[in-house]
């Protein structure tokens, strides 16, 4: 788990590169030169799927357009806790995905696949991840991509967007939810 390259195709890879900043050799630069979120893809594979889960929102991978994007392993594994943490969360809490909340804490700490059954596990959880990091990819597109046409835009944008998400968070809710799993 987050031990290999990872790559997608279609539109979620032009979505991926028009959020964040390409490295100067990539020849089309030019097309996905808006506003830039994250200065790193790993940065985007973090927090995107949080941000699915948050607006219930998963992506299938759409292959109608051309474009490609993707992490060596390398960087993967230089931020492998961050990505297990993450994981970890959405195994716990998407309860779409996996109704029994036994099932769902045992998905979220089994990292190893032993048996054939772990493996399958495994890769179902993974695809949970990468839908709700697809579909945070679309919902930041949307935002801050498709609305954003100057900078005045795009700051209006950020602060409209991290105040209306701190709004929505629910203190006591969050408490409640951890404290269910720590008792």
């Amino acid at each position: 788990m987050f031990d290999k390259d990872f790559r997608i195709t279609g539109k979620h890879a032009n979505y991926w590169k028009d959020l964040c900043e390409l490295a100067g050799n990539v020849p089309d630069r030019e097309q996905h030169n808006n506003f830039k979120i994250f200065s790193a893809y790993i940065d985007a594979y973090i927090l995107c799927p949080l941000i699915g889960y948050q607006y219930n929102r998963k992506g299938v991978i759409d292959n109608s357009e051309e474009g490609s994007a993707g992490m060596l392993a390398e960087v993967i594994s230089k931020r492998r806790n961050e990505l297990k943490y993450v994981y970890q969360i959405l195994m716990m809490l998407d309860e779409e995905s996996e109704p029994d909340e036994d099932k769902r804490l045992y998905r979220a700490f089994k990292f190893s696949a032993e048996t054939p059954e772990d493996k399958q596990l495994i890769e179902d959880n993974m695809k949970v991840f990468n839908a709700y990091f697809l579909g945070g990819l679309e919902i930041l597109h949307e935002e801050f991509v498709e609305q954003c046409h100057d900078a005045d835009d795009y700051l209006k944008r950020i602060y409209d967007y991290v105040q209306r998400f701190y709004a929505e968070q629910d203190d006591e809710a969050i408490r409640e939810g951890i404290n269910k799993y720590l008792d």
